[in-house]
């Protein structure tokens, strides 16, 4: 099997050849609308056998799909790392210490209690790693601070007393199963799990995951974690369904390359991302017209990482624009089903979400109790304070405070303070820019202003570059027509981003906050520059309206 340095250099490669993919399918997709009027042009397209295989001929689009699909399974085989163990045996027992155990025994641990479990049941079970393991991060419902091992040694009795004898002798099992014979987790991962920021999977997701832990033994928890490569065939199957195989085979050239998902690997943790695929089957959904299915799949998302909501923001913004125009024109507020101008698709989308939402969060209140869920959102707050920062953070407010630094591998206090002193400016920014990019979207498609959701979400938020998994729903909406200038110049820049993000990898290895950091200020371009479009769309709009009410 080859080594990691010889994938990584493939990467490169294959990220580079996505670039052109994308350049290509720009060419065929202006020669597609040009053919609609253009007979010669339509015939190219239409007869002309490109490359002939046996009895088999292929028109110039099928060969440039047969193309792209044979890049898209040689990147898939270079993400597996060319065999089956990575992505058939193997699972990530740093992650699943949090995600396995944190649903099964959610009851004795909370949110609070895990670190410190943790570190007891390794005691117990004959300390391992000893050596230059001091510290942990103790969390409570203020914060997080560094304690030493010992503090969390002496919380023994009151750790236990949350267990019955029969539940603890099990946790410890499966403490000790994931952390010495898995043979996933070396000294160096244990030590930086301690460290972590730890468990933050909502109450609606343990609600979730509980089943399933439940009733998967932990020597079979491959199997549970299985589901998320389920998850994501079925959501590149869906987008085929509603956008076509070109936009499905970019989706999933884009998966096999991001920097996002490096880790966890797809296949290797346990519903890591159930979220994204809920959201992107809500596009797709849209697409088809079935808004209450879209809105019960994002709903879904939303119970389960609570930032979905953001991506909503298109619709919100749709639906301010039919209450304007219904206001201007004195219509009625009761009319032919809708309600001060609202379209009733957008009424049945909300009645979805909401739906699924309080189905979610009811059933995990009355499962886990309302306490738990209010921990949760301050554990979430505390999670994203500025001076709890780390190097895998991603946002806006972390490219205005980058400073250019190349070879500096971990956000330090001085960059922590300088986010904190402009965290402020920068979301009045990021709030007045949503307001001009709110007023742009009045008359784009549905699915394309959910689509676009990733740059609010970008704008107003801190989290772990592992998240930006999302940017699947831009690939999928700009994807789906590269004859449009804001698209192909969209679906570039996302593509570069993953060029750029490999080839640094690669090239600066272990450099995570230069990393990190450029890639934040592409998705800063990046957004502005799709937000430029769309108000340069909304001009030439409004031009093409005024000059058809002057038209006699």
């Amino acid at each position: 099997m080859p080594g990691r340095d010889f994938v990584e250099k493939v990467k490169i490669g294959l990220a580079a050849a996505s670039v052109l993919a994308v350049l290509v399918s720009f060419v065929l997709a202006v020669l597609r609308k040009r053919s609609e009027k253009n007979a010669v042009a339509r015939e190219f397209l239409q007869t002309t056998a490109l490359v002939k295989v046996g009895g088999w001929s292929f028109n110039v689009y099928q060969s440039f799909i047969g193309v792209l699909l044979l890049l898209t399974i040689a990147s898939t085989i270079n993400y597996t790392a060319y065999g089956s163990n990575l992505s058939v045996r193997r699972y990530d027992s740093y992650d699943l210490l949090h995600y396995y155990l944190a649903p099964k025994y959610f009851d004795e641990l909370g949110y609070f209690r895990l670190l410190p479990a943790l570190i007891i049941a390794d005691d117990e079970a004959g300390r391992t790693c000893t050596q230059r393991t001091r510290t942990y991060l103790f969390q409570d419902k203020d914060d997080y601070r560094f304690k030493s091992v010992e503090h969390a040694l002496a919380r023994n009795k009151e750790i236990k007393s949350h267990f019955n004898p029969e539940r603890w002798t099990q946790f410890v099992h499966d403490v000790t199963f994931i952390q010495r014979k898995s043979g996933n987790l070396g000294c160096r991962l244990w030590r930086m799990m301690l460290r972590d920021h730890g468990f933050n999977g909502t109450p609606a997701w343990v609600f979730m995951a509980r089943p399933i832990v439940e009733h998967v033994p932990v020597e079979y928890m491959k199997v549970a974690t299985s589901l998320d490569m389920l998850l994501i065939i079925a959501m590149l199957a869906v987008i085929s369904w509603a956008f076509g195989s070109e936009t499905a085979l970019l989706a999933w050239l884009f998966i096999t390359l991001s920097y996002s998902f490096r880790w966890p690997i797809i296949g290797w943790s346990l519903l890591r991302y159930d979220w994204l695929a809920a959201m992107v089957v809500g596009l797709c959904m849209i697409k088809k017209e079935k808004h209450m299915a879209a809105g019960a799949f994002f709903g879904y998302a939303t119970a389960m990482r609570y930032f979905p909501a953001i991506w909503m923001f298109g619709i919100v913004a749709k639906g301010g624009h039919s209450i304007v125009a219904t206001l201007r024109a004195k219509a009625p507020m009761f009319k032919e089903g809708l309600w001060l101008g609202i379209p009733t698709t957008y009424l049945k989308m909300a009645m979805g979400f909401f739906l699924i939402v309080a189905l979610l969060i009811g059933a995990s209140i009355q499962r886990d109790g309302i306490e738990a869920h209010k921990t949760s959102f301050d554990n979430i707050f505390a999670h994203i304070k500025p001076h709890n920062l780390s190097s895998r953070r991603m946002g806006l407010v972390i490219a205005a405070a980058y400073n250019g630094e190349t070879d500096q591998k971990l956000i330090t206090d001085e960059n922590k303070m300088e986010v904190k002193r402009i965290e402020g400016k920068v979301r009045f920014f990021s709030i007045v820019m949503m307001i001009l990019m709110g007023v742009f979207m009045g008359r784009k498609k549905d699915w394309e202003v959910v689509g676009l959701g990733l740059i609010p979400y970008f704008w107003l938020t801190t989290s772990s570059y592992y998240y930006y998994a999302l940017r699947v729903t831009g690939v999928v909406v700009h994807a789906s027509d590269l004859s449009k200038p804001r698209n192909i110049i969209g679906l570039l820049m996302l593509f570069a981003m993953e060029l750029f993000s490999n080839a640094s990898e690669h090239l600066n290895p272990g450099n995570r906050y230069f990393l990190v950091s450029v890639l934040c200020v592409m998705l800063a371009i990046y957004s502005f520059t799709q937000v430029a479009f769309l108000g340069w769309e909304w001009i030439k709009e409004r031009k093409t309206i005024d000059t058809a009410q002057d038209t006699p």
